[in-house]
């Protein structure tokens, strides 16, 4: 058996994510038909490094290959690009030992990005657009909240039974913000992160900022000391932007 790793980028806007589902277009299943294709009848096995949401993007997604043949790989990567859809690209493939641990990185980078200046109908897939506007400097004293490390189960998609077999203890490295041309990006770096973890952050910091609820609410909720709140943000405007090994 041969071994590779894929860095692949997507538009994740019209995808159910990247893990596959029966019936669904996503963007693991959407690889492993172009693997189909391009190789007929051969014996594969593909793992992603990052499980993403629906509707969320990605600029260096990473994904463990194992391939029963060894591929000429510009020809191969050529052929994946030409069958897969056009929200899909494989930007390299190399050649890795078989023991790659495609999971065990050392960080992940993903931003957020929040349009609080007026819509671009050329760019909104890729935003989050407010209704309202945000209280930029109230939004950053609530992020401050999440860096280090805490049981971030209130801030995750999971349910009680799920936490058996997924840790939420998680520790977020650092939570940059900057501004240009009217985008508002935040960007959070950590080992790993958990279902819907950052898109929830990012939700109970747009609505203190809305003045919905004070920071004593979030501390409690993230202490564990009260249940899940129901604010979840758009998925648009989650990228995952680098994978560190």
């Amino acid at each position: 058996m041969y071994y590779y790793l894929f860095t692949i980028q997507y538009d994740g806007t019209d995808f159910c994510g990247w893990a596959k589902q029966k019936g669904q277009s996503t963007i693991q299943g959407e690889l492993e038909g172009a693997i189909s294709r391009v190789a007929r009848n051969s014996i594969f096995r593909l793992v992603g490094a990052s499980k993403t949401d629906s509707g969320v993007h990605a600029f260096d997604q990473k994904a463990w290959v194992e391939l029963n043949f060894q591929p000429n790989v510009e020809g191969f990567l050529k052929a994946l690009n030409s069958s897969l859809p056009l929200g899909i690209e494989v930007t390299n493939i190399e050649e890795i030992r078989k023991d790659f641990r495609v999971r065990n990185c050392k960080e992940k980078t993903y931003e957020y990005k929040i349009n609080v200046g007026k819509n671009n109908v050329f760019e909104n897939r890729y935003y989050f657009l407010p209704k309202k506007q945000l209280n930029l400097i109230k939004l950053e004293e609530a992020l401050n909240l999440f860096v280090g490390t805490h049981d971030f189960y209130n801030f995750s998609g999971l349910k009680k039974e799920e936490t058996e077999l997924i840790e939420t203890k998680r520790t977020i490295n650092s939570i940059e913000t900057k501004i240009e041309e009217d985008i508002f990006t935040i960007t959070f770096k950590g080992k790993g992160f958990i279902r819907y973890q950052i898109r929830m952050i990012v939700g109970a910091c747009i609505a203190y900022s809305l003045d919905k609820i004070d920071l004593y609410k979030i501390k409690n909720v993230l202490a564990l000391n009260e249940e899940k709140m129901p604010y979840i943000a758009n998925p648009e405007g989650l990228m995952l932007k680098k994978i560190n090994y």
